[in-house]
């Protein structure tokens, strides 16, 4: 009896779905953060919105859009053999995304 040694992380069962609950994990550790930046940004903004909040607001919506539209783009076009990769492409536009607020609202 013959045994095969796996060296590639790529042979082994399930390594596909690592980078996908990974990217879910920082969403989820990631969004509440962000939302936190920007109800506060929002509750001490004061009345009416100063240039740099109605910028970020807009920006808000629009990074939405675009990533679930990215998001769903991917979802519609994966094929249906590779689970694994179709999730990581249709989670990677929301990912980086959420993931870039918050490096950026936390710096600034």
């Amino acid at each position: 009896m013959t045994t095969k040694k796996r060296t590639v992380l790529g042979s082994l069962p399930g390594a596909g779905w690592v980078r996908p609950w990974m990217q879910l994990v920082e969403i989820t550790c990631s969004a509440p953060v962000v939302i936190a930046y920007r109800t506060a940004r929002m509750m001490t903004g004061g009345w009416p919105p100063s240039a740099r909040d109605r910028r970020e607001y807009t920006r808000m919506w629009q990074e939405k859009a675009d990533a679930f539209g990215l998001a769903a783009v991917a979802a519609v076009t994966a094929p249906p053999k590779d689970t694994a990769k179709a999730l990581g492409n249709i989670v990677g536009p929301v990912h980086k995304r959420v993931v870039s607020n918050r490096r950026r609202l936390a710096g600034g």
